[in-house]
Parts: structure tokens; C-alpha cells; sequence
């Protein structure tokens, strides 16, 4: 599978959010309902996890931009923003998002993840989220993050997590009540490949174990990683269907299941030292 596979399936229908509003394309109410469905109901972890108003100032990179809806909050709250997709529809859409707001940025190019055209220690953050499972060479993109990131720099990634949908929805409904399995002679990544995305038949989709994404980081310091968002039924109402009274996810919450069954892996990788941690005997007997 090669690169240009990718890019040619990440175009017209297949970019992802333009779904997300009904109202004039391109226009700033369209790109400003994008903005509050993604982040009120698609991926409402974002607005604290993804950090948006603690970098300004800093110099920021977002690997895989799509339409920039992410990449704005960080241009909005002060940081100089800069960023790279594989598609051209995707750079100018992302152009598109900063002009009709009026907002500034330093560098908005079409690239691949796997060789970004930025000198060593550039960064002081990159973000990418959602984009790192589809290229063909994942560990090569890591590298790269960290090659442009500068010694005490951060990343925030989001890759897929094997959770209750990847486990139910793919594997056992998609894959042995449906049949797939046995359709590709039981190779599970042409399986996750075809049902991993809206429209489905993605060139390459990856979804990790914790020991998978600790490997892929293995070049970083320390990362702190945790599992994100339970979901379509739960959170929201996956092509219009309908969605599970709240209070199965309030119970999900309240246990802490999202650790178990979320779909997404939330990454912090650092570059610089871990923090020295203190006992609690420390802190009561030596401190205040």
C-alpha cells in the first residue's frame, strides 16, 4: 500500500466533518457549526485535552489538518499555527477557515506526515489527531513529530484504540455475525480497513493495543496515555439514528469504564525529563 492510495481516498466525500452542517459550504457559518458540533458533540474531550488555550505564543504544528477546525483553536488562542495534509483540497479548505475568521498563520502546505518539511526542533507542539493510523509507515511519522520538535517540546496524538466498538461493531458483528472474516481468509487489518471509516474501504486503518502505541513512542522521554470517548449510541447519534438515554453514559462515567471501552487513544509524548514524583510520606511529613 502506498502513499498516493491514501491520499487519493482522503478527497471529495471522504474528508472528513463537512457532514457535521447543513448550512452554505465554505462559508463562515458552515465552518462555525463544524466547529460547535465537533466540539460539543463529537469530540467534546478535545476542548480540555487537545490544550488549545495553553500554547500561546508557541509555535504549532497540526499534521493532518482536514478542514483546520482544530488547528483555528490554537491560532485563535494565540499560537503561531502551522500545518500540513496530504490533499490539496484539504490545504485550502484549511486556508479557506483561517481567511473568512480573519486569523493569521505562519505555513499551511500539502506534505506527508512521514517527511514534514520543517527543520530539527522547529515545534514546541505538534498535534495530529486521527491521521497517524492511515499512513503507511506510522513509526516513520512518529519520528519525524520528534525529529521537529524541539528538546522540551510536546505531542498530542489521537490514534484508534481497540475498544467496545472495534471489539463488537468490527470484529464480532462486522467480522463473524456478518462474515467478513471469512471473506478475507481471516486477515483482521482488510477487515478493519473496510468498516473503520464513514464511507468505509480505507486504505489502511490501524487501531492499537497500549503496548503498540507505547512502541510507536518508544523514541519519546515519558508519554502520559489514556482512552477517550465511548462513542456513537452513547455520545451521539451515529447517522442520525438515535442515541441511548444519558444515563448509560452517566453510569459508564461514573464507574470509569471510558479507561476500558474508549475508542480513542489520547497521547502525551514529551521530549523532556519526567517530573520528579514525591511519596505521599514526602509531601505530609516534608512539605507546607
Amino acid at each position: 500500500m502506498k502513499i498516493e492510495s491514501v491520499k487519493e481516498y482522503w478527497q471529495g466525500k471522504n474528508i472528513p466533518q463537512q457532514w457535521y452542517s447543513s448550512k452554505a459550504k465554505l462559508s463562515l457559518q458552515w465552518f462555525n457549526e463544524l466547529s460547535r458540533k465537533r466540539f460539543e458533540t463529537y469530540y467534546r474531550y478535545l476542548v480540555k485535552d487537545a490544550e488549545f488555550t495553553h500554547h500561546s505564543g508557541e509555535k504549532v504544528l497540526e499534521v493532518g489538518t482536514g478542514i483546520g477546525t482544530d488547528l483555528i483553536e490554537y491560532a485563535k488562542n494565540g499560537a503561531i499555527a502551522s500545518g500540513i495534509d496530504l490533499g490539496s483540497d484539504q490545504v485550502e479548505l484549511t486556508k479557506l477557515n483561517f481567511d473568512v475568521r480573519k486569523l493569521n498563520y505562519e505555513k499551511i502546505i500539502q506534505a506527508s506526515a512521514e517527511e514534514l518539511p520543517f527543520k530539527k526542533g522547529y515545534f514546541d507542539l505538534v498535534y495530529s489527531f486521527g491521521v497517524l493510523h492511515h499512513t503507511p509507515d506510522t513509526e516513520a511519522a512518529v519520528s519525524e513529530i520528534h525529529r521537529v520538535l524541539k528538546d522540551d517540546g510536546q505531542a498530542i496524538i489521537m490514534l484508534y484504540a481497540r475498544g467496545w466498538k472495534h471489539y463488537l461493531k468490527r470484529c464480532f458483528i462486522h467480522g463473524i455475525l456478518l462474515g467478513k472474516i471469512f471473506k478475507y481468509k481471516f486477515n483482521w487489518q482488510k477487515l478493519y480497513d473496510e468498516v473503520s471509516e464513514v464511507h468505509g474501504d480505507s486504505p489502511k486503518t490501524n487501531i492499537y493495543t497500549k503496548s503498540q502505541v507505547k512502541d510507536l513512542f518508544k523514541d519519546f522521554t515519558y508519554i502520559e496515555l489514556k482512552k477517550r470517548r465511548v462513542g456513537e449510541f452513547f455520545e451521539y447519534k451515529p447517522y442520525n439514528s438515535r442515541k441511548l438515554p444519558s444515563f448509560f453514559l452517566n453510569l459508564i462515567n461514573f464507574l470509569g469504564l471510558e479507561s476500558i471501552i474508549g475508542e480513542n487513544w489520547l497521547i502525551k509524548a514529551y521530549k523532556s525529563p519526567k517530573p520528579e514524583t514525591k511519596s505521599v510520606f514526602n509531601v505530609i511529613f516534608k512539605h507546607y
